[in-house]
């Protein structure tokens, strides 16, 4: 279910329930990790007069696509209600920063915790039930089942992105800007390290694939996730070792690249070899 949720958002047919609010974007792994959480609670205690409402504030362009996000949060077993915030409205009036944030609402309308990122979700969960049984002093709240806690520990690679807008980690640095150019991978290539080769056109929020074009990354993490869009294939090698042909088409999104096996070492090195027309937009973490 997709709608539009005004600021106010304990008024009128909110008032004297418990709300969380999400904000989330859909591409994003850590809002990934976060949803079944999320959803666990509106499950187990929508009966109980608690509410969730996820706010949808776009990261990248694609996410601005009503019908994208649809398919996305349907995707993802989304079943509460979604505000689509494309322009940033409830994000501005939260003052908020961060994707994933949550922040619970008691029935009188007050927002009594904020949380930013993963995390922590049994202290959610029990502050869900102290409001409403606080909300509804003669009704039984049971204790939250919860789900297992996914959030990554250790240290990762920082998220990565490829358009020039937050291009931080290329080697070497320099890019041609809206236009296409012939790049070369670098002699040798440090642990977080992005490297070109072939021909990209880099645009402020993604690279798009031409002729020949490649893509190496060294990473530290178990998990290693890419935003892609346009249409063709990926070629993905892990040290030396070709694992998979990722057929890139349809709604922009998130996909897996890597996800380490028991044993496996946490670090390698990364290659991308992708059709003319895919787009390379960030690299996240696990």
């Amino acid at each position: 279910m997709l709608g539009l949720i005004v600021v106010g958002i304990v008024a009128g047919f909110l008032a004297g329930k418990v709300v969380l609010v999400d904000f989330w974007t859909y591409s994003c792994i850590n809002c990934q990790r976060t949803l079944p959480h999320v959803e666990s609670w509106y499950s187990e205690y929508a009966k109980d007069g608690f509410v969730v409402v996820g706010v949808h504030t776009p990261e990248f362009a694609f996410e601005h696509v009503v019908s994208n996000v649809r398919a996305q949060a349907a995707a993802l077993g989304v079943r509460y209600p979604v505000a689509i915030d494309n322009n940033y409205a409830t994000w501005n009036a939260y003052s908020n920063q961060y994707w994933p944030a949550d922040y619970l609402i008691d029935a009188q309308g007050n927002v009594r915790s904020v949380h930013f990122g993963e995390g922590d979700y049994s202290t959610m969960g029990q502050l869900i039930r102290q409001l409403l049984k606080a909300a509804h002093p003669h009704q039984s709240v049971a204790n939250p089942a919860g789900v297992p806690d996914k959030t990554p520990a250790g240290q990762m690679n920082p998220e990565t992105y490829v358009g020039y807008d937050e291009l931080q980690y290329l080697d070497p640095p320099e890019v041609a800007r809206d236009t296409p150019a012939v790049y070369h991978f670098p002699t040798s290539l440090p642990l977080g390290a992005l490297g070109l080769a072939g021909t990209w056109t880099d645009h402020a929020r993604e690279a798009t694939a031409g002729q020949g074009a490649q893509l190496e990354l060294g990473f530290l993490a178990q998990d290693v996730y890419l935003v892609l869009g346009g249409r063709g294939t990926l070629d993905v090698s892990v040290n030396g070792r070709h694992t998979q042909t990722i057929d890139v088409s349809g709604v922009p999104r998130l996909y897996t690249l890597y996800q380490a096996k028991p044993g496996s070492p946490p670090s390698g090195k990364l290659v991308l070899h992708a059709s003319p027309g895919v787009q390379v937009y960030d690299f996240t973490f696990g």
